[in-house]
């Protein structure tokens, strides 16, 4: 499968310590979050988090994508949705094509923990078969950035567990999703067109990168050729084969994120300028190199994402 599918989405023409399940909470109309502190479990498949998910009856996953601005997406091949309008068309970054539709339709989304949605409107929805084919076959969709705005939210793969915290005063103050963890390194980053992508500053072996994280990917790396040789010669970029997509595969060692945090990852997609362009233009990324940081980065480290004061925790695992 060419490039081990990217899932980040880009639209083309259009205060208590402790987190909570919620024991069936129930809200109408729109899938925001609600409380202070909310788990999610987590499922990993391959590379990719998913939390489960029953919509309109049907059972299945949800992948949690921070690639994809959507409160959440549904999966039209799986669940039918008889009243979709379409509204535009839309690409993921490994190139599959697809029409965005608009849903008022959507009777009921409730996830594992409780948690549910009922008579969702302008809900979107798409044919996304792609990922039933080449990740699992019970995908219903995404939830994506705008599902957590007002929050922020530790993402642990060891534990399997997705929290999120309701950004208030109180909690800027005491950063209570720190207590018990093991801070390795702070990241202040920016957004640029779209807010959903944490773009950092990103060095390795005198090379400069702009860096971006996505939980929706292994990882990636587009270099200019020159770039690429003097890496290569110091061998800090070394081929690693094929994966079991029968992608080609590299690993970086040595990498330094703003200065202060030196990490190395393994089997991440080399990419051309070429095949960066569907996704360059999204988001506005202009820099000559760029590395993607996906889970090869975050099966290293705990990490802590806040939109709202833009900065990354990563944490010890």
């Amino acid at each position: 499968m060419e490039k081990t599918l990217l899932l980040f989405l880009l639209s083309i023409t259009s205060l208590r310590a402790v987190a909570q399940r919620p024991s069936e909470q129930v809200f109408q109309h729109g899938p925001e979050l609600q409380g202070d502190s909310i788990i999610f479990p987590l499922t990993l498949v391959d590379a990719f988090p998913f939390v489960s998910v029953a919509v309109n009856g049907v059972k299945g996953k949800f992948m949690f994508d921070t690639g994809n601005k959507c409160y959440i997406e549904i999966n039209d091949n799986a669940v039918n949705l008889p009243r979709k309008r379409a509204v535009s068309k839309g690409q993921v970054g490994s190139g599959q094509s697809f029409i965005s539709n608009m849903n008022d339709t959507i009777a009921e989304v409730k996830f594992k923990n409780g948690l549910t949605y009922r008579n969702l409107l302008n809900i979107t929805s798409a044919n996304l078969d792609f990922l039933q084919d080449h990740i699992t076959p019970d995908c219903l969709g995404y939830i994506g950035h705008d599902f957590f705005k007002g929050y922020l939210f530790k993402l642990d793969y060891v534990k399997r567990k997705l929290t999120f915290y309701k950004v208030t005063e109180a909690r800027k103050r005491s950063k209570d999703f720190l207590n018990g963890e093991k801070v390795v390194a702070v990241l202040d980053f920016d957004t640029r067109r779209l807010p959903n992508h944490p773009m950092v500053r990103v060095k390795v072996g005198g090379v400069d990168l702009l860096g971006s994280f996505d939980t929706g990917q292994y990882g990636l790396i587009q270099l200019e050729d020159q770039a690429a040789n003097v890496l290569k010669k110091k061998k800090l970029l070394v081929d690693a084969g094929k994966n079991g997509y029968d992608d080609s595969t590299v690993n970086v060692t040595n990498l330094v994120i703003n200065g202060s945090l030196k990490v190395s990852v393994k089997g991440i997609a080399p990419y051309s300028l070429e095949q960066t362009a569907p996704f360059r233009k999204g988001m506005q990324i202009t820099e000559a190199n760029y590395i993607c940081f996906g889970y090869r980065f975050f099966e290293q480290y705990k990490t802590v994402w806040d939109y709202d004061e833009k900065k990354m925790y990563v944490l010890e695992k």
